[in-house]
């Protein structure tokens, strides 16, 4: 319990025979279980597609990871699973705090259900897990590999769903992960957290969702800068013109500092809340706004970012 990887000597025999022999033709030889898994998981108000990969380590090892946009899952480590014959378990880490399902396996389907929420879960085996387009070090940074680095980024929030989230998207831009304190790595506060003194070295700051409060702090960033703001943030429903009225003071105060208008950007995520996703379809699965990675490949498309490695 409270592991990430599995023995292959607890799966039982019939259990292991029965998968092998419905993912022979697709799957690799090994594990039974090695391999993506995709299923649809449900509840009385909405659904979403999730998937997950068992990945084969040394000495006989099984790592599980799960994958789901819209809850800010990206190839994302699950620490708490455990597999005991045809049965399995696993608490899913959300944002909105983690969720335990338990159920079993049918060849090469299985079937779990969290019982304290009511959610299903049916998932059937694909085949082969396809290969990241980036390395993962031992705390989390990624370094692109299908693609030439076009720039670091050092990321700065009190979640590990969304720092490893965000490390993903910029991965697939070309945009590689480094630890705090990186020279010449430009800053991603994924939350509206402490940032890091602005300074000359910092070739870019980008700012998710930052309050009115610190308008004053952000325009102190003498580098290119990005802010991508809520429409639906519950902290604007106050103000006359919502998280429009925060945009338009943060554009005004970067101004009168003499900055040019492309040497910044502000975004609006529409109808999203302070986490930048969308709850219109459905309260327990929110989605994320369809163009959010789009913002973030423009930003850096945009001459004046010059975060070179």
């Amino acid at each position: 319990m409270g592991s990430m990887s599995l023995s292959l000597r607890k799966i039982g025999r019939r259990s292991a025979v029965l998968s092998l022999f419905a993912g022979c033709a697709r799957k690799p030889k090994g594990n039974p279980y090695a391999g993506r898994w995709e299923g649809k998981l449900s509840n009385a108000i909405s659904s979403l597609m999730l998937q997950f990969d068992f990945l084969e380590r040394g000495n006989e090892q099984l790592e599980l990871r799960a994958s789901a946009r819209d809850l800010f899952l990206a190839s994302h480590p699950i620490a708490d699973w455990s597999i005991e014959g045809t049965n399995i378990r696993f608490s899913l880490p959300l944002l909105e705090g983690s969720k335990r399902f338990e159920g079993f396996f049918s060849g090469p389907t299985f079937d779990v259900e969290s019982k304290t929420t009511q959610e299903k879960l049916h998932v059937r085996q694909l085949g082969r897990v396809p290969q990241l387009p980036y390395q993962e070090d031992a705390d989390g940074n990624l370094t692109p590999t299908n693609r030439s680095v076009r720039a670091k980024v050092q990321l700065f929030g009190s979640s590990p769903l969304l720092r490893h989230f965000h490390a993903d998207l910029l991965a697939k831009l070309g945009i590689a992960t480094v630890k705090p304190g990186t020279e010449g790595a430009g800053i991603l506060a994924v939350e509206d957290v402490p940032l890091p003194e602005p300074a000359p070295g910092i070739p870019f700051a980008m700012i998710l969702s930052p309050s009115r409060e610190r308008i004053a702090e952000l325009v102190k960033y003498p580098c290119p800068i990005f802010v991508m703001l809520g429409e639906a943030d519950d902290r604007f429903t106050k103000l006359e013109r919502g998280a429009r009225q925060v945009a338009f003071e943060l554009r005004e105060a970067l101004t009168k500092q003499g900055r040019k208008p492309d040497s910044f950007q502000i975004r609006l995520a529409p109808q999203s809340d302070r986490t930048l996703r969308v709850k219109g379809f459905g309260q327990e699965y929110p989605r994320l706004s369809p163009q959010y990675t789009d913002h973030f490949r423009i930003f850096f498309s945009s001459d004046t970012i010059s975060g070179k490695p």
